[in-house]
């Protein structure tokens, strides 16, 4: 997972009282088909067949006041609205207690995973990803199913995640790699071309890891990588033996770095892509 520049700046500047805290807007995720860098540059995101980023938070005000119930109303429930949300009241914020998810939803209503007081008008946001409640690290990992349209051509195949503050344009916040296999530690020789020992991967990889199988390398918390490697770069693994392979490139000094197979997606014409509740993570040091 990586922060961008963007929101590292901004998150500085705020720290440092130079900014103010911008106001709460909506999440969006969206799929890369190459994968971005932390400055937010190079990235190829899925374009056409329909494609749209997938709404992940946002705000709506209560059209009735609500006593001691479980059910919210409003004039109308927008369908990135799914169970499994986390819900908050910004507007008094003690009246939604923590822990509060979305049961189920109608074309007006919200039915909550417990029974809430709140006033008419009253703004309440939505999200997948619960509030962080630990400290460094913290962690969020979505609670809801996210969807996206239906292809109506093939969108390629998906290689990163972003999250973004708008539905269009806006600034890139995180990104991360298609899927949730572990980073596991590697040593890198100087050879051609360059062999990786990657101590535990074959084990801990899932599906196990296996000649063919895509992965990608990072020197963030693990050291230089071997001279010819690079990082946001997708690369395919051989000659596999136990845990040390090679991804065919020459390398011209030793390094070490993690590394972390990757679950590409390719998305054809008539696939209706969604990631499962619980894939995706936002992780703070």
């Amino acid at each position: 997972m990586a922060k961008t520049g963007f929101l590292a700046r901004d998150l500085l500047n705020w720290s440092a009282g130079m900014v103010a805290m911008p106001a709460l807007g909506g999440r969006f995720i969206g799929l890369f088909t190459t994968a971005p860098t932390d400055a937010d540059t190079g990235s190829v995101e899925v374009s056409g067949g329909a494609y749209a980023r997938a709404q992940v938070a946002g705000q709506l005000a209560t059209s009735a006041a609500t006593s001691n119930s479980a059910t919210l109303t409003f004039s109308a429930v927008p369908a990135w609205i799914k169970a499994g949300m986390t819900v908050l009241d910004l507007t008094t914020p003690a009246d939604i207690g923590a822990g509060v998810t979305v049961a189920s939803t109608t074309g007006t209503t919200v039915t909550l995973s417990a029974s809430v007081t709140v006033g008419l008008g009253d703004n309440i946001t939505f999200s997948t990803f619960p509030a962080a409640t630990s400290e460094g690290p913290a962690s969020v990992v979505s609670g809801s199913i996210i969807s996206f349209p239906q292809a109506t051509a093939s969108w390629g195949t998906v290689v990163a995640w972003g999250l973004f503050d708008a539905a269009t344009a806006g600034d890139l916040l995180y990104w991360d790699w298609i899927g949730n296999d572990p980073w596991f530690p590697f040593d890198g020789t100087l050879a051609s071309p360059g062999v990786l020992t990657a101590y535990g991967i074959t084990a801990g990889s899932v599906p196990a890891l296996a000649n063919g199988a895509s992965v990608v390398l990072t020197g963030r918390f693990g050291g230089t990588l071997p001279t010819g490697l690079s990082p946001e770069t997708v690369y395919t693994v051989a000659l596999l033996s136990a845990d040390t392979f090679n991804v065919g490139v020459n390398t011209t000094a030793t390094g070490a770095g993690l590394v972390r197979q990757l679950t590409e997606q390719p998305i054809a014409i008539n696939v209706t892509f969604s990631i499962p509740s619980g894939d995706l993570a936002i992780y703070e040091s």
